[in-house]
């Protein structure tokens, strides 16, 4: 029972943090023996090929890990057991490895013996499965995991938001090769089980390099989506006020730009950074400046803030033109909302255009989680500033979030529509931000 109410706590964790997902875990047995075997990328495996499947997998795990604080009793609360991975010390892990097959388990067994250096899969593999299927009987169902090698690889320290996809395939019979000498089995029973793994695994190594390229790629010159507001912003608040202590941080901010193009290293963190500070900036800088401008200061900031990170999370996930159209609408709409307070000034201004632009971007694109995020965006948008007592003066800003949608469909590279995004996806290069598979 705590087992099950663990996987279901890990499931809709990795769903949020690395939008996981499982394929074909229907093709396992409901009962009898099974041994599965999928390339290895990350520690997270194990618990990635468990989270929707039925029945318990008992998986053969590194010695070593079941040492550290907390990760041992979980992987023992798993059903894992000990292997000395060192060369001729995994007699005992096979032994009983072989037994639990015997008994009627699903054993979980890792050809490579370690965690992937590359991405793909090793050279070498260990012939442990092969024989275990060999000598049991039991099918030996192969299972591709995309997308953990990029989330957390063997040399980084803690993981990172991917997408994670795993696929059972098919079972191999190991009758099949029961009339081969027993070498040549095992041979032809590990390139049979390559084969099938890597014909979903190898594309989305190719584009986890292609990303990990991209981001190694220089910053672009400012865009007009970056430096155009802020220097329109700076133009427009000077010449209300005629104070250049107001206008100093939107010239703080091309500086950064330019500091990005120039000095600063290209790194995963830094391209996030960069294509998200658009829409910081021009949604903070218009917050601080309401009051100098004698218009009403948003109320809330702190409850608006989040909404909006947790709004633009999905977004990490998500091909880089759409996560890009979503930082020009967003600034579209602070901008928007800014006029709209010069129609009908109102605090709430910013709880009406914000998150109603999110939910009408994300319904249209249909973005991860879209289906959770439309109707807690618009409800939020409608029924929190009508609840906190706003009136017909919140119709201007409704219109204005409306209308950056509108508008970033038309801006080049921003946002379109989810038909369109299909149409044009084999011919448009993955962003920088995106990191959909």
């Amino acid at each position: 029972m705590i087992r099950g109410w663990l996987l279901a706590l890990l499931e809709a964790l990795f769903k949020v943090l690395f939008t996981y997902d499982c394929f074909g875990e229907e093709k396992l047995p409901a009962a009898g023996p099974a041994i599965i075997s999928a390339n290895h990328p990350s520690y997270l495996d194990p618990i990635l090929l468990s989270l929707q499947v039925k029945r318990p997998i008992l998986f053969m795990a590194w010695d070593a890990l079941f040492r550290v604080p907390a990760l041992g009793p979980l992987l023992r609360l798993f059903g894992a057991f000990p292997v000395d991975t060192r060369p001729g010390r995994g007699q005992d892990a096979y032994g009983r490895a072989r037994a639990l097959v015997l008994e009627g388990n699903l054993v979980g067994i890792f050809p490579e013996g370690k965690r992937s250096r590359a991405g793909w899969m090793e050279p070498e593999l260990r012939g442990g499965a092969a024989r275990l299927a060999l000598e049991t009987g039991a099918p030996l169902y192969p299972a591709t995991i995309r997308g953990a090698f990029r989330a957390w690889p063997y040399f980084r320290a803690l993981p990172e938001p991917a997408t994670i996809h795993v696929r059972y395939h098919d079972p191999i019979d190991p009758g099949a090769y029961a009339a081969l000498p027993r070498e040549q089995a095992v041979e032809s029973l590990l390139a049979e089980l390559r084969k099938r793994v890597d014909r979903t695994l190898l594309p989305g190594v190719k584009a986890d390099r292609k990303i990990e390229a991209l981001y190694r790629t220089s910053a672009p010159w400012p865009r007009f989506f970056e430096a155009l507001p802020a220097l329109l912003l700076a133009l427009f608040v000077f010449w209300k006020t005629r104070s250049l202590a107001l206008v100093w941080p939107c010239y703080a901010y091309i500086g950064y730009l330019l500091l990005d193009l120039l000095l600063v290293p290209q790194r995963r963190l830094s391209k996030w950074i960069r294509n998200a500070s658009a829409a910081i900036f021009t949604a903070g800088y218009v917050g601080f400046v309401l009051p100098k401008l004698g218009l009403p200061a948003p109320i809330g900031r702190a409850a608006l803030a989040a909404l909006l990170l947790g709004a633009g999370f999905p977004y990490l996930y998500d091909r880089g033109r759409v996560a890009l159209g979503f930082v020009q609408g967003l600034v579209l709409a602070a901008l928007l909302a800014l006029g709209a307070q010069y129609i009908a000034a109102t605090p709430l201004g910013a709880h009406v255009a914000l998150p109603l632009f999110c939910a009408a971007y994300a319904w249209d694109e249909r973005s991860v989680f879209w289906r959770y995020a439309v109707p807690i965006l618009a409800g939020y948008g409608v029924l929190v500033p009508i609840g906190l007592g706003g009136g017909a003066a919140l119709l201007p800003h409704a219109i204005a979030g409306l209308l950056a949608w509108g508008l970033v469909r038309l801006l080049p590279g921003g946002g379109g529509s989810a038909a369109a995004a299909e149409a044009d996806e084999a011919s448009q290069p993955s962003s920088t931000l995106g990191l959909r598979d």
